[in-house]
């Protein structure tokens, strides 16, 4: 490059020189700017789009009773560049908390000889600032043939419950509830508002949940995970 700005025939031409490497120096970065631009456009086109999901779940409410309800899930799988990374991201709104969005990343596990797809996930909330109360998803996949979906996930979450009043410690207590993830528009929960769990709202469960989120006491119980001096220990609540 050097050899070429200094060329014999650069030289007749001093008094261009100057604007010639502006010229240059111009088409460079317009080049590179469409270059970038290409590659924001295969980036976006190369972007995994979500699978929309629905996932319904036990709680427990401000007053330590338990109830159920659901949100909605975008569940979005990537390609890990190495082994260690994670290849789920997950997005999950509901009623029961507002305009708040629990967003996750996990590892989702093919199926093998021995065990079933398996997706666990995890999150940490953020109050006025501070992130604080992680929790995890860790969901199973399998077909029911009361629910006409290709796959559903059934499992648990696991965090603190958010909305129940600190204990004598301070500290609200940290739970682990049942969970089922069906594919948005599945036929048979479909008429399902927001925020409930059965077409009746309030304990009404669906039938075709009501294996996973009810015993014959009515709704699964949550179940209070570590103790008071953080040793685990489940105990229904």
């Amino acid at each position: 490059m050097w050899k070429f700005y200094n060329s014999f025939a650069l030289r007749r031409f001093q008094g261009i020189r100057s604007l010639g490497i502006l010229a240059l120096s111009v088409a460079f970065c317009l080049t590179g700017l469409l270059v970038l631009s290409s590659c924001d456009d295969d980036d976006d086109e190369m972007a995994p789009e979500p699978v929309q999901m629905r996932g319904f779940y036990t709680s427990v409410n401000a007053d330590g009773t338990t109830d159920c309800t659901n949100e909605n899930v975008d569940l979005r799988e990537e390609e890990p560049t190495d082994l260690s990374e994670p290849n789920v991201r997950i997005t999950a709104r509901g009623v029961a908390f507002g305009d708040a969005a629990f967003i996750q990343v996990g590892v989702k596990v093919g199926e093998s000889a021995t065990n079933a797809e398996t997706i666990a996930s995890y999150y940490v909330s953020e109050t006025d600032g501070n992130f604080d109360r992680p929790g995890a998803y860790f969901l199973v996949a399998k077909t029911d043939s009361d629910i006409e979906a290709d796959t559903i996930y059934t499992g648990y979450w696991a965090g603190y419950a958010y909305r129940r009043a600190a204990d004598a410690t301070g500290y609200q207590p940290v739970v682990i509830c049942p969970y089922v993830m069906v594919p948005a528009g599945t036929a048979e929960l479909e008429d399902i508002g927001a925020g409930n769990c059965g077409e009746g709202g309030g304990d009404d469960v669906h039938p075709a949940l009501a294996k996973y989120l009810t015993d014959d006491d009515g709704l699964r119980d949550c179940h209070t995970l570590l103790d008071n001096q953080g040793i685990l220990s489940p105990t229904e609540r």
